[in-house]
């Protein structure tokens, strides 16, 4: 697996993308938590990391532990976003070497618009216009729209319609009271693809979480407000770990 590597300390975040993504879109979050070991991965079959192929959220966490294991990393906070927060989410319920979880954009379920899904398969370059309009806030520049479009299309069709079907197939509602780390929860206030509403709901699930709305941004928040995002989670390190 590739990684993006920063900073030294005591604590090592690691940090998880969302569905057809890579490592680079934490890079103005890994800015604003100093004095931390950090880690951004490549999931496997993208960015730089070598093909293998997750059809389960379950698969991905597994792949998160054993890069751990890999690195020599005995406990870690995981940072995820979207899918990266569900990845989270399993592997802090598998694993007691998580510490602790900042769950961006995601939901206890991820449930996927069935039109998004036939989409990805039928017409691939239009689902990905749809998917970056949905991931943005509305008026966000158009910089910021062609590059997170970029990265849909670098992934490619087989990589992205995977990703999203195991998100579709993903619930761990029954299981957040198991959770019991220091968790903090942040989402875009204008979030489309991960409306506000499920970060309550795993707010209310997960005893003594907090949760961070972020004004002005929508599903990708850590790239239109990786400054803030990354404030909230320094904030959090400081108070709760």
């Amino acid at each position: 697996m590739s990684y993006l590597g920063k900073g030294e300390g005591r604590e090592v975040l690691l940090f998880i993308h969302g569905a057809g993504n890579r490592a680079e879109v934490w890079e103005g979050v890994m800015e604003g938590v100093p004095n931390r070991s950090l880690y951004a991965v490549d999931l496997p079959g993208h960015g730089l990391s070598s093909c293998k192929r997750c059809e389960r959220i379950e698969d991905y966490s597994r792949c998160i532990l054993q890069f751990m294991e890999a690195k020599g990393i005995e406990e870690a906070i995981l940072v995820g976003h979207s899918m990266g927060g569900a990845i989270a989410i399993k592997a802090a319920l598998s694993s007691d070497r998580v510490k602790g979880l900042v769950l961006v954009g995601t939901g206890a379920t991820l449930k996927v618009n069935p039109k998004l899904l036939e989409g990805l398969r039928e017409d691939f370059p239009q689902a990905v216009e749809r998917m970056t309009r949905w991931s943005f806030r509305k008026g966000a520049p158009q910089e910021l729209l062609d590059k997170g479009k970029g990265l849909f299309l670098q992934a490619g069709q087989e990589v992205l319609y995977q990703d999203m079907k195991a998100c579709d197939d993903y619930s761990s509602e029954e299981e957040l009271g198991r959770i019991s780390v220091p968790t903090l929860i942040i989402c875009g206030d204008t979030d489309v693809m991960t409306p506000p509403e499920l970060s309550q709901r795993l707010h209310e699930g997960i005893k003594g979480s907090e949760l961070v709305l972020i004004e002005g941004s929508g599903h990708m928040v850590h790239v239109e407000k990786g400054g803030e995002v990354g404030e909230a989670i320094a904030r959090f390190l400081e108070e709760k770990l």
